[in-house]
């Protein structure tokens, strides 16, 4: 289940989370960026995941731009994906959930194109795993506690082919609605 940031209280919890689950692997701590949408995720109600996006232009980090400069179109609605974190105890069960989002969000938003810096076993796994056109732009590169790989990920091509066999792991996100006590 997702919830979006909306409170300070969720922002806490959307840091915390991501950096156990950074720390975990080693990597060094970004924060949220202003004007990006945030979300949590949670398993049996246990904040379990995050995911951050940003649409890409103003807000996008000027390294990002220079890396897809040569890769993007007009034709192409792009956002920035970042922050994909799972925690440890949950990965492999809440990582499904969180894909299935990027998709979700993606066809909700009208984008057609996500770009991003991924950890080489998450570009492996949305090529080989979930079957989403992911590749790779430029050499890979040592950012923040590991070797990352500039990808291009095709997200309209998903949405709009979810009748198909290879997209059978989609499910549609179900909104966590919880009444926050003060």
């Amino acid at each position: 289940m997702y919830k979006k940031v909306e409170s300070k209280k969720e922002l806490d919890i959307f840091h915390e989370t991501k950096k156990v689950s950074w720390d975990s692997k080693q990597f060094e701590m970004e924060y949220a960026r202003e004007g990006s949408d945030l979300y949590n995720f949670y398993m049996n109600g246990i904040p379990g995941g995050t995911f951050e996006f940003t649409p890409y232009g103003e807000q996008t980090r000027e390294f990002i731009k220079e890396l897809f400069v040569d890769s993007l179109s007009n034709d192409m609605k792009v956002m920035e994906v970042d922050s994909f974190s799972v925690l440890p105890e949950y990965r492999g069960r809440l990582g499904h959930e969180i894909v299935s989002f990027m998709i979700f969000y993606a066809m909700e938003k009208g984008y057609t194109h996500a770009i991003g810096i991924a950890d080489p076993s998450v570009f492996k796994s949305f090529n080989q795993g979930y079957k989403i056109k992911t590749e790779q732009i430029g050499e890979a590169f040592w950012y923040k506690g590991d070797t990352v790989i500039p990808v291009l990920i095709s997200v309209k091509e998903v949405y709009e082919n979810l009748q198909r066999p290879e997209y059978a792991w989609f499910q549609t996100p179900i909104e966590w609605k919880v009444r926050e006590v003060a």
